[in-house]
């Protein structure tokens, strides 16, 4: 895959997890938890480095449900 590809994929579900959370209030389920699953699968089967390759307000929310 592209690493553009990878970046924006990697944005776009964290940006779905948040929108799960905020919107929905679906952190307590499943889905919720699959999608988490996800995002760690992408960024390590990708090696991405968050601080490098992440813009600022992604990062950020990647902290807020990551860490």
């Amino acid at each position: 895959m592209e690493r553009q590809t990878v970046i924006s994929d990697l944005s776009r579900e964290i940006e779905t997890l948040t929108r799960l959370h905020i919107q929905h209030g679906l952190h307590r389920t499943k889905g919720f938890a699959n999608q988490k699953s996800n995002i760690e699968k992408l960024i390590r089967d990708n090696g991405v480095n968050l601080k490098k390759e992440l813009d600022p307000l992604t990062l950020q929310l990647y902290h807020r449900y990551f860490e």
